[in-house]
């Protein structure tokens, strides 16, 4: 918007002494001295008062628009702060690598950008919103409309700065204590993130399984049979009682003649075992015995080889004598003796070796020969302790004692239909079937015997599917009891991953937290992967290890630092909360200091004491030309409206009833200012202007006045004289003060008396 300057005074626009010919601008030293003057006076009216700081006082004095001045120019290192923070977040998204450079070039150019929009619209926006909270309306302006569309702006580019200031400010905060102790939680979470699902879906898996064992058309069979015996006995008389009685105590003779069988076997595998305790410590004798024979055996059997050796050697050494081959003759000599003589003691030696090895080899072999037997009948004694151990457990459910009485077995038998519905085990199956067995023969006795229910019937399911289905579950149960024990979250799972923690803890560095994480992973992995044997499928298992790999890439620490804070962000943790709070604070500052200056500088200005108009004569004369009716037209009828806005309705009858002259250079001067944008019309036709272009108008008009007193007074004549003619437009729209040339020429001039006295005026 350009404001109209004042025409009061000769520094308004091009007087026509300045633009005389041959006048010559001051030189560039002067411009220079005069600038240097300029600023130093600004200085000193900023921090001193301006009238103490004209007197040469130097009492620091602060108004609330120099308090207002001074903090604008704080928010100078604030936003050279703001501009650290934000590249120091926006960089984890924009580097690659530490020594990137084009992404650091590109944090650079984009955090300039970014701050150099943030500050232009904290600029707008609180100019605006001071202007709203002053009630000053802008001309030609919806200051509504354009603040809002400001403030979408700043919003949208103050949340990205404060979002890239508040990774800055999380990543510092939490990494003194909370990235520690996040880390030290890890593992539990970790834990709870894939065993949790996984118990559950064993138990979901555990019920379907127990539904598909009782939809078993053989299981369906055997939960309708004894069904059907409970009823049955439920509505017997006394006769079924008495069999019921009878068939207790049959059951009794059975369970005590099979403990007595029991007994016996228990007697026979105990004598079993004892003989072959007995045998074995023979048998170790006889080897012992064996052993120790085994040298002397050997040593003189070794000493009978070497005396046949020798026998056998002087025999042919003799027969070699005896054919002369001694060169002593063929006969038998002295050499020929002499052999057959040490052949002879030598064979002697070996019968006497032979009759003392007879004792200890005949010994021997009777030592072999017990043994044998003994390992024979060991072999024996074995199986018959095998056989009487392996009758033990069909003696033990003989000895399971039946219920008291009927209505005990009815209520354990009915109770007992509802837990295998619930929950098909054999072990429930077995706890059943004493009472069925009493009730079944009860119910045979007396006759009473349900059509459902065969007479041989077992009370025990009977199809091969069934049982092994039950068979199946019996392991399934099993692992699940070890499941529950190791892996379970208050169980040995627990103590596994204090023990981590601890190791964490004592370690205390990025390394530490990063192994105990994985350790912690590894054992959760374990877990599942043994939960197939307690009723996980294999989808289920691939899933829960897929859920433990997805949780160390997306809940580990290692994690760049903008995916660590986006994430805090996204929760509002306390150390996000704490962060998100420094960077809106860092990032709004400008706004608010703006706003706040806005507000003072204005509060200040309404303080200002206004100094009272001089009174001038706007009354419509006909014998004034019509530039200046125009201007007291338009000054007359302008009535103030809210803000620092007039308002003007050319449809009033006073307006209509000026000359067509007058009227149609109105209309022409008010479109004139609409163009230019100092005015706009609104919806019902009224012009809307601005205060200080009618101030501009009122100068004029009191400038054009005061000439034609002046001429009027020295020429004697009023004449045709124009109120505007000293004022000309500029090519940038704003008027100054001046006659044209050809003005100069048809305009009568005034005096030099005259002009010295307007100017002193002036």
């Amino acid at each position: 918007m350009h404001d109209l300057p004042s025409t009061r005074g000769p520094q308004q626009g091009a007087s026509p002494t300045s633009a005389r010919p041959g006048q010559e601008s001051a030189p560039p030293t002067d411009e220079r001295r005069s600038a240097a003057n300029s600023l130093a006076a600004r200085l000193t009216t900023l921090f001193w008062r301006q009238d103490e700081a004209s007197k040469g006082k130097a009492r620091l004095a602060f108004s609330r628009a120099d308090v207002a001045r001074l903090a604008f120019l704080v928010t100078i290192p604030v936003l050279c702060w703001v501009f650290y923070t934000t590249s120091s977040g926006m960089i984890d998204v924009m580097r690659r690598e530490p020594g990137d450079w084009v992404g650091i070039i590109g944090t650079v150019i984009g955090t300039t950008a970014l701050l150099t929009m943030l500050a232009a619209t904290s600029w707008s926006l609180g100019a605006d919103l001071g202007a709203l909270i002053a009630r000053q309306q802008f001309l030609g302006e919806r200051v509504a409309l354009k603040t809002a569309i400001t403030g979408l702006v700043y919003v949208f580019v103050f949340s990205i700065s404060a979002f890239f200031s508040f990774t800055y400010y999380y990543n510092n905060i939490f990494g003194l204590s909370s990235k520690r102790l996040a880390a030290q939680l890890q593992p539990m979470e970790i834990a709870a993130e894939s065993l949790l699902p996984a118990q559950k879906y064993i138990e979901e898996n555990y019920d379907a399984e127990s539904q598909r064992i009782v939809s078993m058309p053989a299981m369906r069979a055997y939960l309708e049979r004894i069904d059907a015996l409970t009823r049955a006995a439920a509505n017997a008389g006394p006769a079924l009682r008495e069999n019921a009685r009878k068939a207790q105590e049959e059951l009794q003779r059975v369970a005590a003649i099979a403990a007595q069988k029991t007994a016996a076997d228990l007697a026979d595998a105990q004598a079993a075992r004892r003989q072959i305790a007995e045998s074995e410590e023979k048998i170790a004798a006889l080897d012992r015995t064996t052993a120790e024979l085994e040298p002397i055996v050997k040593a003189k059997e070794e000493q009978i080889a070497a005396l046949s050796a020798t026998e056998r050697e002087e025999e042919q050494l003799a027969l070699d004598a005896s054919k002369g081959l001694d060169n002593m003759g063929a006969a038998c000599g002295p050499n020929c003796l002499s052999h057959r003589g040490k052949a002879e003691a030598a064979r002697k030696r070996a019968a006497t070796i032979r009759q003392t090895l007879s004792g200890p080899l005949s010994e021997r072999a009777h030592a072999i020969k017990q043994r044998d037997l003994l390992e024979a009948a060991l072999v024996t004694l074995r199986q018959q302790e095998e056989s009487a151990r392996a009758k033990r457990p069909a003696a033990i459910d003989a000895k399971i004692e039946p219920p008291p009485d009927l209505s005990a077995a009815i209520a354990a038998l009915s109770q007992a239909s509802i837990d295998i519905r619930v929950n098909p085990t054999t072990q429930r199956i077995r706890e059943a079937k004493p009472a069925c067995l009493l009730l079944l023969g009860a119910t045979r006795e007396t006759r009473s015997l349900p059509a459902a229910v065969p007479s041989d019937f077992s009370c025990e399911p009977q199809g091969r599917e069934t049982l092994d289905l039950l068979a199946a579950r019996d392991e399934v149960i099993g692992a699940r009891a070890a499941f529950a024990q190791k892996c379970a979250l208050d169980g040995e799972l627990r103590n596994d991953m204090q023990a981590i923690v601890t190791r964490m803890r004592a370690g205390g560095d990025a390394a530490s937290a990063s192994a105990g994480v994985n350790e912690a992973k590894q054992r959760v992995d374990a877990c599942v992967v043994s939960g197939k044997a307690a009723g996980l499928t294999e989808a289920q298992v691939q899933e829960l290890l897929k859920r433990s790999d997805r949780f160390l890439q997306t809940r580990s620490l290692e994690r760049n630092r903008f995916e660590l804070a986006r994430e805090a962000f996204l929760k509002l943790t306390p150390d996000a909360t704490m962060a998100l709070g420094v960077a809106i604070a860092q990032d709004a500052f400008m706004f608010v200091m703006k706003l706040l200056s806005e507000i003072l500088k204005r509060e200040t200005k309404a303080r200002e004491r206004a100094p009272l108009p001089s009174s001038m004569d706007l009354t419509d004369n006909d014998g004034e030309d019509w530039d200046t009716r125009v201007l007291k037209a338009l000054l007359r009828r302008a009535r103030p409206y809210h803000g620092a806005m007039s308002l003007l309705d050319v449809h009033v009858p006073e307006i209509e009833a000026l000359p067509d002259e007058v009227r149609d250079n109105l209309s022409g001067l008010l479109n004139r200012l609409v163009r230019a944008g100092h005015a706009y019309v609104d919806r019902k036709g009224e012009y809307i202007l601005d205060d200080r272009t009618l101030i501009e108008a009122e100068a004029r008009l009191e400038a054009a006045l005061k000439r034609q007193r002046l001429l009027a007074a020295t020429v004697g004549a009023p004449g045709r004289f124009s109120a505007l003619s000293g004022f000309a437009e500029d090519g940038d729209g704003v008027w100054r003060r001046g006659r044209g040339a050809l003005a100069r020429y048809i305009l009568p001039s005034p005096p030099a008396p005259a002009i010295a006295a307007m100017e002193s005026d002036d």
